[in-house]
């Protein structure tokens, strides 16, 4: 029972597991699972319509590969009529890529056209509703809408996808874009005019579809980072390189260093005024980095008037030359004269004004300068008035009056006109343009112009001057002149600068001036009247120059070279004249030396000779003195003597009678003997004997004694022996 069932049951379950299986394939085949990271390609087979000729996909139910795709998630499908054909994976765009899609299906490219314009707008969806773009009149070719960053389910048959790098500007770089596709350039134009709203370039769409032009562009791009449709390469293993709307070349930014201006001269723009040296100034272009608002201003193309000042600027180096230049400084002691380029042209009244007004204050000076030249002039010429000189001053000679008649001057022009500026520019240090305005730098500080034969700057050779009496001479001069600031346009106005002045008119009047004036004097009078010849030539260069709007300072002459045998004879005249000169010279000092030393030797014996004549006086007067004395000692002495005389006589008298008396009572020997005590007590002589001498006895004895000592006494003090107190002597 149970085998029947089973074996009758067996048909059935392998049907039923038939029935499965087909099922499952069946199903398989009808429901489609598509991942989340991809996308299905759907293929009609059956029962549909054909493809009209030149399509990629189909439409509509139409046989091929459909144009929708089946979508991340589980999808029914009508098997057997549709199948899918393959599933791919979505388009990944990176947050520094973009895509770039290309159309293998849809309206064919307009002539003349490299990418497709976007008719579908934005029913396509960013390229993920292919019926939708097919429909809306899609393009086929090179698509100007790209893919932003993210995931994108792209038909691969009817879109290829490349994948182009963002476009990164850095710091110090500038853009220059070049657009392959779009409207010719405007004829006479370099560049392709702006585009409002492309968003620098990021949306192509716009550009062209509202008449970007191809070739370089005015707009540029400044640091930073755009999506661009630029070169791309394809997404797939091919690597194909696919040619963008955009091309991006990197240049330096203009850098405009300290002290430095920045020239700029516009290579595009509107025509140049003819007549005009430099281009008007444009409002708003901001310093030349918006090309877009020079444009619209109507900026000429050719040098412009605004500069560049230090710093950092994006400027389009296809639109605009920049010229760095130093900046120009104006040192202590000059002045600037400016001569500008733009600016109103004077009328014929403005310079007949001007003119007058010149011509006005030099024929103030002029007169002047002539009264004080003439009156200098009169005192060293004898011939002429001061009249007939300051005349002939003022009259000038005829090149002065042609070039007076030539009005120069009428080039200086107020400030606004073009040509020569009335006001000059002081010291300091200016951002001028120099292609608007041409400086020109005038020192007013004193200069010099030599003729000498030394090596210094502004120098010529020296004058080589003839004589009144044929002898040539060679003179080195020095002119120091000035120019004052107020003078220095309008010498410009007639010389043009320093150097013309001093080659053109002060070398070639000076050299006239020294010639005629060395040809009315001869050779050693010039050389002997040096200072008046001196003085004659500044009043006449002080008087040209004034013409030319020159301050002279003075003129010098320097040295005066004669020749050599004039100089000879010359020098041996004058040292003769100088020997003879010695000689009385010589002859005039020994005499004055004689008288000197005689003054000398009476004034060095002066002290002794006055000495000598007091002391004769005081000898006269001594022996006058002396005389007197001698009487007065000679009567003295006689009277005296006469006194003492009696005195004596009678002293005598009275002592010979005393002494008489004496011998008489006393005897001889007791009279000797009491004058020799008398004597001893009056003069302190020591009685003590040195030297005791004894004699022998007898009556004499006592006499003999005495004596005896005295006499060894004086003996001993005769000899100057010394005394032996106690010493004995013994005699027999």
């Amino acid at each position: 029972m149970n085998d029947f069932d089973i074996v009758s049951m067996l048909p059935m379950l392998l049907g039923a597991l038939v029935l499965f299986i087909v099922l499952l394939i069946i199903l398989s085949k009808v429901l489609v699972n598509v991942g989340a990271r991809e996308i299905a390609i759907k293929e009609r087979r059956y029962f549909g319509a054909k493809m009209p000729p030149g399509r990629v996909v189909a439409t509509e139910g139409e046989v091929g590969i459909q144009a929708d795709v089946l979508k991340p998630g589980l999808h029914l499908i009508r098997y057997p009529f549709e199948r899918v054909e393959r599933k791919v994976p979505l388009i990944e765009i990176g947050a520094d890529e973009l895509g770039v899609v290309e159309a293998i299906d849809g309206e064919p490219m307009p002539p003349g056209k490299i990418f497709a314009p976007d008719r579908a707008q934005n029913a396509h969806n960013n390229f993920q509703d292919p019926i939708a773009f097919i429909k809306q009149g899609g393009v086929k070719g090179i698509q100007l809408r790209t893919l932003p960053p993210g995931l994108w389910p792209i038909h691969p048959y009817l879109f290829r996808v490349s994948v182009a790098k963002t476009t990164v500007i850095p710091q110090g770089k500038v853009g220059v874009v070049m657009a392959a596709d779009g409207a010719p350039l405007d004829p006479g134009r370099l560049l392709g005019k702006a585009i409002a709203g492309h968003l620098s370039f990021q949306n192509a769409e716009l550009f062209a579809s509202t008449g970007g032009q191809r070739g370089p562009q005015v707009d540029i791009l400044t640091p930073g980072t755009y999506r661009i449709l630029t070169q791309s390469v394809a997404f797939d293993s091919s690597q194909e390189v696919k040619p963008g709307l955009f091309a991006v070349r990197l240049f330096d930014a203009t850098v405009i260093n300290e002290n430095q201006i920045g020239l700029v001269e516009a290579l595009d723009g509107s025509p140049l005024n003819p007549g005009d040296y430099v281009a008007e100034s444009v409002a708003g272009h901001d310093n030349f980095q918006d090309g877009h608002e020079f444009i619209d201003g109507k900026g000429q193309r050719g040098p412009q008037k605004d500069i560049l000042l230090p710093g950092t600027y994006y400027v389009n180096p296809q639109l605009f030359k920049v010229i760095p230049e130093s900046a120009k400084e104006v040192k202590p002691g000059e002045v600037a004269v400016i001569v500008s380029n733009t600016g109103k042209d004077p009328s014929e009244e403005i310079r007949r004004q001007m003119a007058a007004k010149v011509r006005e204050r030099m024929e103030r000076e002029e007169k002047e300068q002539a009264a004080e030249s003439a009156a200098l002039l009169d005192q060293l010429d004898d011939k002429r008035t001061a009249e007939e000189i300051k005349h002939d001053l003022l009259s000038g000679d005829p090149a002065d009056r042609r070039l007076d008649e030539g009005a120069h001057e009428a080039y200086v022009v107020p400030q606004g006109y073009r040509g020569i500026q009335e006001t000059v520019v002081g010291p300091g240090r200016y951002y001028v343009n120099t292609l608007a305005i041409s400086p020109i730098i005038i020192p007013t500080t004193n200069l010099t112009v030599e003729w000498t034969s030394g090596e210094v700057a502004n120098t010529f050779n020296p004058f080589e001057v003839i004589s009144k009496d044929g002898f040539t001479m060679q003179l080195e001069v020095r002119v120091v002149f000035r120019v004052k600031p107020e003078d220095a346009p309008f010498m410009v106005a007639k010389i043009g600068g320093i150097d013309r002045l001093i080659q053109n008119v002060m070398h070639p009047l000076i050299d006239s001036i020294f010639r005629n004036q060395a040809s009315e004097s001869s050779a050693m009078a010039y050389l002997q009247n040096r200072h008046e010849e001196q003085e004659r030539a500044e009043a006449r260069v002080r008087a040209h120059l004034l013409k030319y709007h020159v301050d002279v300072v003075n003129v010098l002459i320097c040295h005066i070279h004669l020749p050599e045998e004039l100089m000879k004879t010359q020098t041996e005249k004058i040292l003769a004249e100088q020997r003879q000169n010695m000689y009385n010279a010589q002859r005039e000092a020994e005499e004055k030396r004689i008288q000197l030393e005689r003054t000398r030797a009476h004034a060095d014996n002066q002290k002794d000779l006055m000495a000598a004549t007091v002391g004769v006086e005081i000898a006269g007067k001594r022996a006058e003195q002396r005389k007197s004395e001698g009487e007065g000692e000679a009567h003295y002495i006689s009277q005296t003597g006469k006194a003492e005389a009696e005195k004596v006589r009678l002293m005598g008298e009275a002592q010979g009678v005393a002494y008489h008396e004496q011998v008489n009572a006393l005897g001889a020997q007791g009279v000797a003997l009491v004058e020799v005590l008398k004597v001893i007590g009056e003069k302190g002589v020591r009685i003590t004997p040195d030297i005791m001498a004894s004699g022998g006895s007898g009556d004499s004895g006592a006499g003999g004694g005495i004596g005896t000592l005295l006499l060894l006494n004086l003996f001993r003090n005769q000899m100057n022996l010394p005394a032996t107190n106690g010493e004995k002597v013994t005699g027999r």
